[in-house]
């Protein structure tokens, strides 16, 4: 994260004062609570912006993102950027102008919504095409591309392969790319982990894997995971209390 960035991440961490340790257990007293909190921290590991509309600073994924958009080469791909909020959509898009990219949100009129799909799909300018999951689900293809970013990610698996699978159809003739985006020593990282294990889950639900296969694949606990997280402070924010500001 850019340093601003991880001090007002590192405020709502400490904010988070839901967890009670009691001996070694992590007990989290409201369901519901937690995972408002989660969100939070998932918008500010994003963009702070979305928290704070007085933020100003270059967020760590936009800088990234710039330069993933280097190295997939957009005169000869396209690309589907997913983030799971509109204020972020919005943004985004403002940033990526040279791009020419094309929208689509909640916010939008269906007409709206087509519109962009439709500029999208037979327009070469439009390299990037910038949505939330919520607003392009079910039946949309979008096979022009073969890139799939996601600058941040909810905690629903279904949304994430669904979006994943707007690229990836039956009439997609070229290899398909998926990046995540994830911000180190945040909750991007559960976030990470939480996907996976839903992943794991479903493929033993539907016999796609063995127990065996099931145990194996895990290759951390989620409930540690989020308890580091949520004890631990970001390297920008150490180092800014040390009186000194990382390179």
């Amino acid at each position: 994260m850019a340093p601003r960035q991880a001090i007002i991440y590192d405020s709502y961490v400490t904010e988070a004062a839901y967890e009670i340790n009691v001996g070694d257990d992590l007990i989290l007293d409201n369901a519901e609570d937690i995972l408002k909190r989660l969100l939070r921290l998932v918008e500010c590991a994003s963009n702070p912006f979305l928290v704070d509309k007085r933020y100003s600073e270059v967020p760590g994924k936009f800088s990234e993102l710039l330069k993933l958009l280097q190295e997939i080469d957009l005169r000869a791909h396209k690309v589907v950027l997913w983030t799971g909020f509109v204020d972020n959509v919005e943004w985004i898009t403002a940033q990526l102008e040279e791009f020419s990219p094309l929208k689509v949100h909640g916010r939008m009129s269906i007409e709206q919504r087509n519109e962009s799909i439709r500029r999208f799909k037979t327009h070469q300018k439009h390299r990037v095409f910038v949505a939330t999951p919520g607003s392009a689900k079910e039946g949309l293809t979008l096979t022009v591309a073969n890139h799939a970013v996601f600058y941040d990610r909810s905690f629903s698996l279904d949304d994430y392969l669904q979006a994943q699978d707007r690229i990836h159809r039956i009439s997609q003739t070229e290899d398909c790319y998926v990046h995540n985006l994830i911000a180190k020593q945040t909750v991007d990282e559960w976030v990470d982990a939480l996907l996976n294990a839903k992943h794991i889950a479903a493929q033993l639900s539907q016999g796609d894997i063995s127990q065996a296969e099931f145990e194996s694949s895990f290759t951390s606990n989620l409930a540690e995971t989020l308890a580091s997280i949520l004890t631990s402070k970001s390297h920008a924010s150490k180092s800014q209390e040390n009186g000194k500001w990382p390179k």
